[in-house]
C-alpha cells in the first residue's frame, strides 16, 4: 500500500510533472517534515509505471477505446456491506500496475533461461534452469503474493547483470558489454534499498576468485568499474541517498581497487603470502572505509542490518531488532525448505555441481597447474609441436594456435570464471540460512547452477547422452515439481477487511483533509493510500530518523504513562492516534514478540503498569475517544 500510494500520486496528479513535484516535496508521509520520496523510498518503478499508464490512458481515451480496456461491475458484497464497483482490464490503474509487474516477472524467467544457456553453453541448460524455477516457484519469488515488493522490480535486473558479468569474465570486455552491465546495475539499484548488500556479495565473490588467482586483474577490473559506475548513477538519481553513500559495498569496492593497484606495483612470489597480503589489506581497508565514512557523515541508516546479524549469534536485542527478528521472514531458514528442495532434486543437483566444480578447481589450485600470467590474456611461448588430435581443455590449460610465424601457445578459453558463481552461491546460501526471506536470492541461483548439469565442463558427455541425462533429470524433478505447481494454481481467494474499511470511511467523512494520524506502520500506509491524510510514520524502516520516530509513536502500545505518551504525540504534531486491539495485547504466536512485550524488554521500569492503549480512557483530560469498532479505536489528542 505504501509503494502503491506513490503510483497513485503520479496517476491522479493533474500532470506528470505535478506528480513528480509531489514526490520530491512530500509533506504528508512524515508530517510535518518535507522529504524527497525519490531519495528515500526507491519509488522510481512507480514513477515509470505511472508515466506509462498516463500515456496509455491518453491514447486509449484519444481513440475512444477505453471501454475496450476497462469493464466495471457492481458487486453486491452482502453481510451488511455496501455495494462497490470493481473494474477489470488494463484500463484500470490497479490492474495495469499489477500486470506491469507480472510482465517484469516474466522477463525474470526469460533471463534465467539465457543465463542457464550461457553457463552451460547449450539450450538444455536454459530449459533445466527454468524448469527448476517453476518446480520450486513458491521458494523462488513472492511476486504472486505481494506484487509491489521492491524485489519484484530488481531481481530481473540482477539476472541480467549476472549474464553480462559472466560474459565479461569469460569472453573479455567490450564497450557494449560494459554498457550493458552498467545499465543492468542501474536497473537493479534504483528499485531496491537492499541492492547494495547483493553488490557487496558480488564484490566479495570476485575478490575470492581473484585472491586465489582464478581470475586476473584484467578480468575483474571491467566488471568492478562497470558495476561501480551503475551504482554511482543510481546513487545520483536517488539524490545521493545516504544509505548508498555509506554502504559496505562502496567500502569493499575501494578496498579491492587498492589491492589491484598494489599488486600492479609489486607481487609476492609466494602464493600463500600473496593471498594473505591481499586478504589482509582488503579486510582492513574495507572496515576503515566503512567506519570512517559513517562517522564523517554521521550516518547510521544501515546500523539495524548489522544489529540484526549481531542478534542472530549473540543475545543482543533492542527495540528495532526485535521488530525484525520477531517476523517469520527474518528467522533462520526452516529445514522444511531444504526438504522441498530435496524432493524436487534441486538441492542434490546443485550440490553435485558445486562438488564437481570444487573438486576441479580445488585440484587445480593445490597442484598449481595454472599459468602464473593473468588468465584470459594472450601469452606467447616458444614453438611447440602441434598435437595430432585435439585434447580436452582443462582449467588453466593451453590451446595451440598456428600462425604465419609458427605454432604458439596461448591460454585456453578458461572456465575459471565459474569460481565466481561458486563463491556467489556460497554468499547467497549463507544469507538465506541466516535470514529466511533471503532465500529469494539463493533459490534462483540454485536453478542457475543446476543448468551446469548440461555442461561438458561439469559433466563431459556426448550430445546423445546429454539429452538423455537432462531428460531423465527433468522427469524425476517433475514428480514433486508438478505437484508444487498444481498447489499454486489452485490457490484462490479474496481480500476483505470490513473493520479497516469502516475506519477509513469514518476518517474521510469526519476529519479534515489536513488531519495528522499516527498508528501502526502497516495501517498508516493504507490510511495514507485510501484517505490521503497526513501520517507521521510508515513501514519503510531503513532510515534511522524514521526508526526513532516509529519507536516514539509505538509508545501507544507501551506501558508508559498517559502524560508521557501525550507529550510524545504532541511533539510529533499528531492529532489522531489509531489504536489496534491486536497490537495492544500480549498474545502473539511467538512469545515475547507482541509490541507490549517488546516494550517490556526495552522499558523495564514500567513493566508493572497497564498497556497505555488499554488504559487511555483513564486520561480523559488528554485524549478523547472519537471512533471505535471491533478492531480499531481513534483517539483525539487534545
Amino acid at each position: 500500500g505504501f509503494y502503491y500510494s506513490y503510483y497513485k500520486t503520479i496517476v491522479t496528479a493533474p500532470s506528470f510533472i505535478e506528480g513528480w513535484r509531489n514526490l520530491v516535496n512530500d509533506t504528508g508521509t512524515e508530517y510535518p517534515s518535507h522529504i524527497n520520496a525519490l531519495q528515500r523510498f526507491n519509488v522510481y518503478p512507480e514513477v515509470l509505471v505511472g508515466g506509462v499508464f498516463r500515456v496509455f490512458r491518453s491514447v486509449a481515451v484519444g481513440f475512444d477505446a477505453m471501454d475496450y480496456f476497462k469493464v466495471c461491475y457492481g458487486i453486491n458484497r452482502g453481510q451488511g456491506q455496501k455495494p462497490v464497483q470493481s473494474c477489470v482490464g488494463a484500463g484500470d490503474e490497479s490492474i495495469f500496475y499489477v500486470n506491469f509487474i507480472f510482465v517484469i516477472a516474466g522477463l525474470q524467467t526469460g533471463l534465467l533461461f539465457l543465463v542457464g544457456c550461457y553457463l552451460s553453453d547449450n539450450i538444455l541448460g536454459g530449459i533445466l534452469a527454468v524448469s527448476c524455477f517453476f518446480f520450486n516457484h513458491g521458494e523462488c519469488t513472492r511476486v504472486q503474493w505481494i506484487p509491489p515488493l521492491r524485489e519484484s522490480f530488481s531481481c530481473p535486473f540482477l539476472l541480467l547483470q549476472t549474464l553480462f558479468l559472466s560474459i565479461i569474465l569469460k569472453g573479455g570486455s567490450s564497450s557494449a558489454k560494459k554498457i550493458g552491465l552498467i545499465l543492468a546495475t542501474i536497473g537493479f539499484v534504483l528499485p531496491w534499498q537492499f541492492s547494495q548488500f547483493v553488490l557487496l556479495t558480488q564484490t566479495l565473490s570476485l575478490f575470492g576468485s581473484y585472491s586465489l588467482s582464478f581470475l586476473s586483474g584484467d578480468q575483474v577490473t571491467p566488471v568492478l568499474d562497470s558495476v561501480f559506475i551503475g551504482y554511482a548513477v543510481g546513487t545520483v538519481l536517488q539524490f545521493l541517498n545516504t544509505m548508498l553513500i555509506s554502504s559496505m559495498y562502496l567500502s569493499t569496492y575501494l578496498s579491492f581497487k587498492i589491492v589491484l593497484l598494489l599488486n600492479a606495483r609489486s607481487r609476492v612470489s609466494n602464493r600463500v603470502l600473496q593471498f594473505l597480503r591481499d586478504v589482509g589489506v582488503f579486510v582492513v581497508l574495507a572496515v576503515l572505509f566503512k567506519t570512517g565514512s559513517a562517522a564523517a557523515l554521521s550516518l547510521s541508516d544501515d546500523a539495524h542490518i548489522f544489529n540484526i546479524l549481531k542478534s542472530k549469534f549473540t543475545d543482543f536485542r533492542d527495540f528495532h531488532t526485535l521488530l525484525y527478528i520477531c517476523g517469520k521472514a527474518f528467522d533462520f531458514i526452516e529445514l522444511e525448505t531444504f526438504y522441498k528442495f530435496v524432493m524436487t532434486l534441486l538441492l542434490p543437483t546443485t550440490l553435485a555441481v558445486i562438488v564437481r566444480l570444487t573438486c576441479v578447481f580445488g585440484k587445480d589450485l593445490v597442484a598449481g597447474h595454472r599459468d602464473e600470467a593473468p588468465l584470459g590474456t594472450s601469452t606467447k611461448a616458444p614453438d611447440v609441436k602441434l598435437p595430432k588430435k585435439p585434447t580436452a581443455r582443462k582449467p588453466g590449460s593451453f590451446k595451440v594456435k598456428k600462425t604465419d610465424e609458427g605454432a604458439t601457445v596461448e591460454p585456453a578459453v578458461s572456465e575459471n570464471y565459474l569460481t565466481y558463481h561458486v563463491f556467489q552461491f556460497g554468499c547467497f546460501f549463507g544469507m538465506a540460512v541466516i535470514v529466511m526471506r533471503l532465500k529469494l536470492f539463493m533459490t534462483p541461483y540454485m536453478c542457475v547452477l543446476s543448468s551446469l548439469t548440461a555442461s561438458d565442463f561439469v559433466l563431459p558427455q556426448s550430445k546423445k547422452s546429454r539429452y538423455i541425462i537432462v531428460s531423465l533429470l527433468l522427469a524425476a524433478m517433475s514428480v514433486s515439481g508438478y505437484g508444487n505447481l498444481q498447489k499454486q494454481w489452485k490457490v484462490e481467494g479474496e481480500y476483505n477487511n470490513p473493520e479497516q474499511e469502516q475506519l477509513f470511511l469514518w476518517v474521510e467523512k469526519h476529519t479534515a483533509q489536513e488531519a495528522v494520524f499516527a498508528g501502526s506502520m502497516p495501517l498508516m500506509a493504507n490510511l495514507r493510500l485510501s484517505t490521503g491524510r497526513n501520517i507521521v510514520n510508515h513501514p519503510h524502516y531503513e532510515d534511522s530518523g524514521l526508526r526513532e520516530r516509529t519507536k516514539a509513536v509505538y509508545q501507544m502500545f507501551s506501558r508508559k504513562s498517559g502524560e508521557e505518551v501525550y507529550s510524545t504525540l504532541k511533539s510529533l504534531h499528531v492529532e489522531y492516534a489509531v489504536l489496534d486491539k491486536h497490537w495492544c495485547t500480549s498474545t502473539r504466536p511467538r512469545s515475547g514478540c507482541s509490541i507490549p512485550e517488546i516494550w517490556d524488554y526495552e522499558d523495564e521500569e514500567n513493566r508493572a503498569r497497564p498497556v497505555f492503549c488499554e488504559d487511555a480512557a483513564n486520561y480523559p483530560h488528554l485524549f478523547r475517544l472519537e471512533y471505535s469498532n471491533k478492531v480499531y479505536r481513534v483517539i483525539k489528542i487534545k
